[in-house]
């Protein structure tokens, strides 16, 4: 198994929650569509090697259409309300997911700023 460096799991972290934010985003704006399923990523941890980089071994093979990340699909969570037009979007599930993504997106973001503060005491620069 290759070796993990810490800014390469923030930075793999940072790209899914980009991710997550667009779909979220798709979603409230297709809230009023009808018959629009909302969408999701598969949760990080669930992913094994989603953030491998892949090979192409045919030009014909189709990418993803997220910029290489897997694991995009129908949302399942039947468990917020369907509203009458007939789509699936919760919006205060919507919003909670979205804060969801800027807390970890600022946890992210302070865990690298205190790496880098770390790494540059150790070196005395």
């Amino acid at each position: 198994m290759a070796d993990m460096m810490l800014d390469q799991v923030a930075s793999s972290q940072a790209k899914w929650l980009s991710v997550r934010q667009s779909l979220i985003a798709s979603n409230v704006a297709n809230a009023s569509v009808p018959g629009y399923v909302a969408k999701d990523v598969r949760p990080m941890e669930d992913s094994g090697k989603l953030f491998a980089s892949m090979v192409s071994t045919n030009p014909n093979h189709l990418t993803s259409a997220l910029g290489g990340v897997q694991g995009v699909g129908v949302a399942s969570d039947r468990g917020w309300e369907t509203f009458h037009s007939g789509t699936s979007v919760s919006l205060p599930h919507e919003m909670l997911k979205a804060g969801e993504v800027s807390t970890a997106y600022q946890l992210n973001t302070t865990v690298m700023r205190s790496f880098h503060s770390m790494i540059l005491t150790t070196f005395g620069t």
